[in-house]
């Protein structure tokens, strides 16, 4: 029935070739074009068919051969939304490296990467889904915090360096203008580091918790022993890690890290007993109530109020702790005090434990290792809408907003996400044209997403084969066809839009 509700939402193809005869509106979405001259028959109106023209209809083009937009790729989506699952892959980041660890930017629409084999930092233009620039900051990049103020990122490096004092270093980067602008030496190599209240950080070698003046430089010295990587509230009042309690056990900790008097308010004696070294995984809500760790999630506050244990070790907490992310699956944890353990709402895209919530997007980003690339994982509409791209438009998020028309221009507000075109503005969509006898010229592409040229002998065919893929430039998009075209001189093309 959804699939059939958004057909019917689609122009019919018997309107659609009726709307190519008459004048030509100054919203090209899209355009027919014969190769060669003669009468170009061009869309009245804005909207797009999936349908295709029927080809009986066409018969007054002089010549054969077609080009034609259409938004086949609206039906990939409602395949792949076929799952029922609440949240969905919304996008692919590809790196082209290996990344060890990832930290959005909660002002910017950035997010950074640790390429420890490289020793660099990556730095990911979310506008565009793209590595905008990478740079050097140190030996063996392990950890990445940004500052209170926003406006510096801190990298720990646990490479050795020479050996000597002086070569351990945390690297900073001024924010403003993606530049390595400093680095503090550390009395022992930094593994994990977490930015603190203005003025200060911490940082641990795997073993002793140190605290730095970022005004200053300086190294303050250790005040406890943390070995895992470790996670802050977000007014940088309580650090949580595992700490060793004595000799070389392991066990829970909450610091109050509000003033350089730093205290030990909470602990438990968790991973397992007698080690307590079994997991590195914690992770805060966006709203700092709780805390994940293991297979465990506590109330951050009070360890000894643990709400519920999940099948699997978890690895990110969304905004306000209802639902998780682990290495196989994403949990619904309201379900705890009602059935005493979480429901399993879907299938993690891949097995991973490199993940991060953006608690100001709603946003989980994941790392595969398999093809090197982060996977924006979002709670979605039915149909793949991501529900953040609807709010930051300020539309409902329910599922009745996709088959919506709001910004007079013909289009859903499914098919503007799709184009990713802005659902409340009128804008053009995708046009094509000959730019040249043998180049086929994709007008008003996006930089986040693909464009996949298709040829078929027969415009009413369900086949249609595809010849390249590229991504969107923000503008123009030009396909080479000189070497088809000489095999096939009477064959119709088409451009399907893809969000990956």
């Amino acid at each position: 029935m959804a699939r059939q509700k958004f057909k019917d939402s689609l122009m019919d193809s018997e309107t659609f070739a009726k709307r190519y005869h008459g004048n030509t509106s100054a919203q090209e979405l899209p355009a027919i074009f014969p190769r060669n001259g003669g009468t170009s028959y061009q869309q009245k109106g804005p909207h797009i068919s999936t349908n295709g023209v029927p080809a009986t209809r066409l018969t007054r083009l002089p010549v054969p051969r077609l080009l034609s937009a259409h938004l086949a790729a609206v039906l990939v989506l409602i395949t792949l939304a076929a799952t029922g699952a609440t949240w969905t892959v919304s996008e692919k980041i590809p790196l082209g490296e290996s990344v060890v660890w990832l930290r959005p930017d909660p002002g910017r629409p950035w997010l950074y990467a640790i390429d420890q084999q490289n020793s660099e930092v990556l730095f990911i233009d979310l506008r565009t889904a793209t590595v905008q620039k990478s740079i050097y900051v140190g030996d063996g990049p392990s950890d990445l915090d940004i500052d209170a103020t926003d406006n510096f990122l801190y990298i720990a490096n646990e490479g050795p360096g020479t050996g000597l004092f002086g070569s351990w270093r945390i690297g900073v980067v001024e924010l403003t203008n993606q530049t390595l602008i400093d680095s503090f030496i550390t009395s022992v190599p930094a593994v994990h580091v977490t930015a603190g209240r203005p003025g200060r950080l911490y940082y641990n070698e795997g073993a002793e918790v140190h605290s730095v003046n970022t005004d200053t430089g300086v190294d303050l010295g250790a005040f406890n022993y943390i070995k895992t990587r470790m996670v802050i509230f977000s007014d940088k009042t309580r650090l949580f890690g595992q700490y060793v309690y004595t000799g070389n056990l392991g066990a829970m900790a909450d610091f109050d890290v509000s003033t350089d008097q730093i205290t030990l308010l909470d602990t438990a004696y968790y991973s397992p007993y007698p080690y307590g070294w079994a997991y590195d995984n914690y992770s805060l809500s966006g709203d700092n109530h709780y805390l994940g760790y293991g297979q465990i999630m506590f109330t951050a506050t009070n360890f000894s109020d643990q709400i519920g244990e999940f099948p699997e070790q978890i690895y990110a907490l969304n905004s306000d702790g209802s639902v998780a992310f682990g290495q196989s699956s994403i949990w619904d944890t309201t379900t705890f005090p009602i059935h005493g353990s979480a429901t399993q709402i879907t299938n993690m895209p891949f097995s991973t434990t490199l993940m991060i919530f953006d608690s100001h997007t709603n946003v989980l980003y994941a790392f595969n290792p398999a093809d090197s690339t982060v996977y924006a994982v979002a709670q979605a509409t039915a149909h793949g809408i991501p529900l953040s791209w609807l709010t930051y438009y300020g539309l409902s998020t329910n599922d009745s907003v996709e088959s919506q028309q709001l910004g007079n221009d013909g289009r859903t507000v499914l098919q503007d996400w799709l184009l990713d075109k802005s659902p409340t503005n009128p804008a053009p969509g995708l046009a094509l044209a000959w730019s040249s006898n043998s180049a086929v010229n994709v007008q008003n592409t996006s930089a986040r997403r693909y464009y996949q040229l298709q040829r078929s002998a027969n415009i009413n065919s369900a086949s249609w084969q595809t010849l390249a893929e590229s991504k969107g430039s923000g503008s123009n998009l030009v396909f080479d066809v000189s070497a088809d075209r000489t095999r096939f001189p009477s064959a119709f093309y088409r451009v399907s839009p893809r969000v990956y």
